[in-house]
């Protein structure tokens, strides 16, 4: 049978239709499998990813559970090409005339009954107009609707438009900004909640430093899922304002509390460092500020984030009742492919913060094995990437390499091969750009050696700005080791491990380390190389005590091999296992290898 060469086909093989396919489009609806129950509920969740090339899927039925994912295969996954657009220019909104800008009793008395003040409103400058709203079937309807002025800088940005029927919309192509962004002038503590009200609550009970995304959180996400593959636009006014949030000191999440409500909260710590958040628990029956301050006023709004907790991340836990039950639930931490067959069949790579080390012989192919795999890891897992790569210079280089990779033509035209064109490097451009982070250093230049305090401060702006999911180090010997009198290369290198793990458990972030063996393998004449291990690495065996997963690339007779050389947790792979896979160089493509098994003529 020919498998379908679109998404709706692909979909519709296991039961799912959706009312669009968009990139980055997410529905609720009844699962096919178990039918949403007695109550026929919309138990499935279903995510388009971000390319529109496949969709993931999760039933949150408890009795059912089903959680599924499926992907375009190629050359049909290259709708990747034809879906990439430039961001759109942000437009200033026309400032409303005078007499367009209505603040009826009616309104205030609106803001009244959640217990905001006019006072608060006037402050904001809230104020009523009539607004168009698109309407079930198409037509639109003129709606007197609340409006949420977003300044920044002392400048109308966006607005937010309410209708009495809670429908919402906002100007055109707006700056993406926080609301209330203004107000944040200390550096000491900011509060983060899900909404204009909320913004408005919290700040009647005396907190004015407190500010929300425009779009709050995803609808059909669940605090068990991952929190990365939610839309990145959600999160575009955290790179407009980086500097100033990544110089606060603790950042209080107090957002909504429903299912969505704790998936956004889990992005926003893993961008903004966990270690960095404390969480607020709204009272019994309350969902948000919103429903705190209405119900029990201002004074308990403000209990509940003078009651804030810490992220759970250091000292001392208990287990406390319900809490493995819980983990069960949740499902086994995620897994993501490595983009071919035989690769699959043995590895699986871990996707919620841990450290890859990969090594081998120089010119074995690390580089171009890592490479290919982030390309797939982009394609299908939606995963973003800071790389530091100072051996591929001018860093131009390495992005050309990686275009390559993603459209499966040579950058630079090569015999017996067509290479790509304008319109596919311009697109592979605009696909890169808010993927691909490169780090770049000037080791000349005072205070840009490239330590690994210097990779860690710009990467964790990358994490807070573009979503970050991985950083990877290629190779490990560039950066500058210098180290204290008196301190050995192990527990330098110790250390340094140690501190790439705290960021990657606090980020959720993945490290991968591309390290040489401390030298080649000696060999007799005409005997070929041992493939080494982690051990092999300068810097004694932490090198194989810290990594979670430690891999080996080794070509040999014209095939690469991946070895498994250690594996913290089975769901990863089991050491000792190994894939073949042949490489074409002209477009670093990686594709299964046939090898004989044992005790078969070659």
């Amino acid at each position: 049978m020919n498998h379908p060469d679109n998404l709706p086909e692909l979909l519709a093989e296991h039961g799912i239709h959706l009312k669009s396919y968009a990139a980055g489009r997410e529905e609720r609806l009844c699962c096919p499998r178990c039918l949403g129950g007695s109550s026929r509920e919309d138990c499935l969740a279903v995510r388009v990813d971000d390319e529109g090339d496949g969709a993931t899927w999760i039933c949150h039925r408890g009795k059912c559970g089903w959680r599924h994912g499926v992907t375009l295969r190629q050359p049909e996954r290259d709708e990747w090409r034809r879906s990439a657009r430039r961001p759109v220019e942000p437009e200033a909104p026309v400032p409303h005339r005078a007499e367009e800008q209505r603040r009826p009793e009616g309104m205030y008395a609106w803001f009244e009954s959640r217990r905001i003040s006019r006072e608060t409103v006037d402050l904001f400058g809230c104020y009523v107009t009539t607004k168009g709203f698109r309407q079930p079937g198409g037509a639109w309807q003129d709606k007197d609707a609340i409006v949420f002025p977003y300044v920044f800088q002392g400048r109308l940005v966006n607005r937010k438009y309410r209708s009495p029927e809670k429908e919402l919309m906002q100007d055109k192509s707006p700056l993406p900004t926080l609301f209330n962004i203004d107000a944040v002038v200390g550096d000491d503590v900011l509060i983060w909640v899900e909404g204009e009200p909320d913004v408005m609550a919290v700040h009647e009970a005396g907190y004015p430093q407190v500010v929300s995304l425009k779009d709050g959180a995803s609808k059909t996400l669940r605090a068990e899922d991952d929190p990365r593959r939610q839309d990145q636009k959600r999160f575009a006014a955290m790179a407009t304002h980086d500097e100033k949030l990544n110089s606060i000191k603790k950042h209080i999440l107090a957002g909504d509390m429903d299912e969505p409500g704790k998936a956004l909260r889990e992005e926003m710590a893993r961008r903004i460092g966990r270690h960095r958040c404390w969480i607020v628990t709204w009272p019994e029956g309350c969902k948000d500020a919103g429903d705190t301050l209405r119900d029990h006023g201002p004074d308990a709004v403000a209990a509940c984030i003078e009651a804030a907790k810490p992220y759970p991340i250091q000292g001392v836990m208990r287990i406390k009742p319900g809490d493995l039950v819980a983990l069960r639930n949740q499902g086994r931490p995620p897994v993501l492919s490595t983009g071919t067959e035989n690769t699959d069949r043995i590895l699986s790579l871990p996707g919620e913060g841990r450290i890859i080390i990969v090594t081998g012989i120089p010119n074995h192919g690390k580089s171009s094995w890592v490479m290919f795999v982030k390309a797939h890891l982009m394609l299908h897992h939606q995963r973003r990437f800071a790389t530091f790569s100072p051996e591929m210079e001018p860093w131009a280089d390495y992005v050309a390499a990686m275009a390559a990779v993603l459209s499966g033509k040579p950058f630079w035209p090569t015999p017996g091969h067509e290479a790509m064109t304008d319109e596919e490097l311009a697109r592979a451009e605009t696909y890169l750009e808010g993927r691909l982070a490169m780090l770049v250093s000037d080791p000349e230049r005072e205070g840009d050696e490239p330590t690994l305090d210097w990779i860690l401060e710009r990467a964790r702006i990358e994490v807070m700005r573009s979503g970050v999911t991985d950083l990877d180090i290629d190779p490990w010997n560039e950066l500058d080791h210098s180290r204290p009198a008196g301190v050995t290369e192990t527990d330098h290198i110790g250390r340094s491990l140690q501190r790439l793990r705290a960021f990657a458990r606090r980020h959720g972030v993945n490290v991968w380390i591309v390290a040489h063996p401390a030298k080649p393998f000696p060999t007799k004449r005409g005997e070929k190389p041992e493939p080494p291990n982690l051990y092999s690495i300068s810097g004694s065996a932490n090198w194989n005590n810290k990594a979670d997963l430690g891999l080996t690339v080794h070509t040999e007779d014209g095939v690469t091999q991946i070895h498994i050389t250690k594996s913290r947790f089975q769901r990863w792979g089991r050491r000792g296992d190994v894939a073949h896979l042949e490489f074409e160089r002209a477009t670093g493509i990686y594709s299964d290898a046939t090898v004989p098994l044992p005790g078969e003529d070659e």
